[in-house]
């Protein structure tokens, strides 16, 4: 009997070793962060919309340090003893036109486990084009970054006070798009000065306003008898709660 039992009793070890080395990749491979949103938008250098995110699967008492794109923004992040750390946000990076992927990490100070997740971060743009233009003249109105629900209005000032709103397009896609030829100043005879066009996505006018916001002021000037409309500057509006859980800088994607 007792010879019988021996060889059971010294298969322990090993089935206990076997199992070990089967649990320790899966559990390296659990660690998981929560899905990110499919688009942020960053609307100035220090104004970008925070990504909010948590994470699971991590070891127990641990600490993280968390990047974007390779830039720790937020270190000694703790573990929880159930392998989750609370959610918090870090800041989006930030991109001076059109879009791109970023990409956020999850890094074990300890065990060198990651885990990350991708998303897309999109600059808050609005292009008039021609910029020089009769103002009854169509143009092409060209934005992105109005991610809100809702239409895109176009409220036209004057001397400070709000002449004429109009609803300029709906957005498309995540990153809220749109490309659409409207009346520069639909106004039947817009005054010779500067105008203030700002683009939002409120049905009346509003400042500071709760959505994405752009700016243009559009010089009217009287030439030859024809009123000639000049878009020269611009300003971006977008305000956005601090980040949580990164306080540093995000990296620089105007390339």
């Amino acid at each position: 009997m007792v010879a019988g039992i021996m060889p059971a009793v010294k298969a322990v070890p090993a089935l206990l070793a076997t199992l070990a080395a089967l649990a320790a990749p899966a559990a390296a491979s659990a660690a998981a962060l929560d899905p990110l949103e499919p688009c942020y938008v960053a609307a100035a250098r220090d104004r970008t919309e925070p990504v909010h995110f948590g994470g699971s699967g991590f070891t127990p008492d641990g600490r993280l340090d968390i990047a974007v794109d390779g830039v720790v923004v937020s270190a000694d992040v703790p573990v929880m003893l159930d392998g989750t750390f609370p959610p918090g946000d870090v800041p989006a990076p930030f991109v001076r036109e059109g879009q791109r992927p970023f990409t956020v990490t999850a890094t074990e100070q300890r065990t060198g486990i990651t885990a990350s997740a991708v998303s897309r971060v999109t600059a808050l743009d609005l292009e008039l084009r021609p910029a020089r233009a009769r103002p009854s003249s169509r143009v092409v109105f060209h934005g992105h970054g109005f991610a809100d629900p809702g239409p895109v209005f176009a409220h036209y000032l004057y001397r400070g006070k709000v002449r004429k709103t109009v609803r300029l397009a709906r957005p498309r896609g995540h990153c809220g798009h749109f490309r659409v030829r409207r009346v520069q100043l639909p106004m039947r005879r817009p005054r010779v000065g500067t105008w203030t066009l700002q683009a939002d996505q409120h049905r009346r006018y509003r400042w500071p306003p709760a959505s994405s916001a752009y700016r243009l002021q559009i010089i009217v000037r009287r030439t030859a008898g024809r009123g000639t409309a000049v878009a020269p500057r611009a300003a971006r509006w977008r305000a956005f709660p601090a980040p949580a859980l990164g306080t540093g800088s995000p990296p620089d994607a105007s390339r």
